[in-house]
């Protein structure tokens, strides 16, 4: 056997099967030694002679399966192997066939957008020095390489004037050229052009369990990186208590990519490469929420049109609080009171405020509000959507046993 090791090391059998078993370092006895041992043998019992034809059986098929089973596992790992062009591969690939290539799709997604994501200081002057120190600071991201930035309404406060920080080191004075405080979105202007600037995406197609990558400059240090995945696209001002009646009616991109208060502003990225939403808040580890780049649109086209600095909202009022009543509520309500009203659904008018519109047209406390403009009520939801069409409501309500209709004049805040 040291003889034949020997031979399979040097090469000397360099034919056919063998071949390739010695190319992928399998050793096997070339055929000329089966044949001198069993030669050799034959001058022995029949029962030797039939144990050497066993023997030689075994060394081949041993041969073989080893020859099988090495070109099985050498496709398998090839298989596994980077494939040049998979979707996957991104900006930062280096095009060698490794598994960092294949699977590093985040920092693929930072190389792309981690340029134009920026510091933002928001400064106050000190009295009676000419000096100006940070109070707070924050994240923003480009979204016009002529100098156009996004973060949120609270990095930048009440402040006109910024410090903007590239990620190249460059500083640069911010000018806060648009704000909506109710949606937590501001604009801020840089004197700079050709700057690297991140593509807006849309949350129309996004779904629950994407791939998402926070990215923000939070104490100037330049893309600090979080990621995680999409929990809920659609997660309701309300069910989180916000107060700020705007915010409570808006929608939050729910992720559990880390969110704090450094990168607040920055951008919320999918591996496109393209931003879906401004982180914003975070409730506790591993419950983040961003606010949908769909907003951020409708501001910026607000913005281009109307050259507002500061982008204001309305809103109808009524003066009412109600209660959606399903049929549970509607017999606990009877049970209280007998002249309650033989109805199933609608919204029952738990309070009138003073002097509102519904108190001036004459809406009382105990009321059922059952169709509204023609169109039947099952909930509260039916009240707030028949507001945002029309500032008239013309209101059908069932008190005790009369069915009576009054004119509602809703009245516009404007905040």
């Amino acid at each position: 056997m040291a003889a034949f090791t020997r031979k399979c090391a040097n090469g000397v059998i360099k034919s056919g099967l063998i071949t390739n078993l010695l190319e992928h370092r399998v050793c096997a006895p070339p055929l000329t030694a089966f044949y001198s041992s069993y030669k050799s043998n034959s001058e022995n019992s029949n029962g030797e002679n039939k144990n050497s034809k066993w023997k030689v059986a075994i060394c081949v098929t041993g041969a073989l399966g080893a020859y099988i089973t090495h070109k099985s596992r050498s496709n398998h790992v090839s298989a596994a192997r980077y494939d040049p062009s998979s979707p996957f591969r991104g900006a930062g690939n280096t095009g060698s066939n490794t598994r960092r290539g294949a699977f590093n799709f985040i920092a693929d997604v930072v190389q792309v957008a981690g340029p134009a994501v920026v510091h933002i200081e928001r400064l106050v002057n000190v009295p009676f020095t000419r000096k100006a120190i940070a109070v707070s600071n924050g994240s923003g991201f480009i979204v016009d390489s002529n100098g156009l930035i996004v973060t949120n309404a609270h990095v930048v406060g009440n402040q006109s004037a910024l410090k903007v920080k590239l990620q190249d080191g460059r500083e640069f004075e911010g000018q806060v050229i648009g704000i909506d405080e109710a949606r937590d979105i501001a604009a801020v202007k840089v004197n700079c052009t050709q700057l690297p600037q991140i593509p807006l995406g849309t949350t129309r197609d996004l779904r629950p369990g994407e791939w998402v990558v926070a990215i923000g400059s939070p104490l100037a240090l330049q893309n600090t990186v979080t990621a995680g995945i999409v929990s809920n696209m659609c997660r309701g001002g309300k069910e989180l208590g916000l107060r700020d009646e705007e915010k409570r009616d808006m929608e939050y991109i729910q992720t559990d990519a880390t969110i704090n208060v450094g990168n607040s502003g920055g951008p919320l990225v999918n591996l496109d490469g393209q931003v879906i939403g401004v982180n914003s808040m975070m409730a506790s580890a591993g419950i983040g929420f961003a606010i949908p780049i769909d907003y951020v649109r409708e501001f910026l086209q607000q913005l281009e049109h109307g050259q507002q600095t500061r982008v204001r909202h309305s809103r109808r009022w009524i003066g009412i609080n109600m209660l959606s009543i399903t049929p549970d509520i509607a017999s606990h309500l009877r049970s209280r009171n007998p002249d309650f009203p033989d109805v199933t659904s609608g919204v029952y008018v738990h309070k009138v405020q003073y002097e509102s519109p519904s108190y001036m047209a004459g809406v009382q406390d105990g009321d059922v509000i059952t169709d509204i403009n023609g169109q039947p009520i099952q909930g509260v939801g039916d009240v707030l959507e028949a507001l945002k069409h029309s500032q008239v409501l013309n209101a059908k309500i069932r008190r005790k046993s009369r069915t009576i209709v009054i004119r509602i004049v809703a009245e516009e805040i404007v905040h």
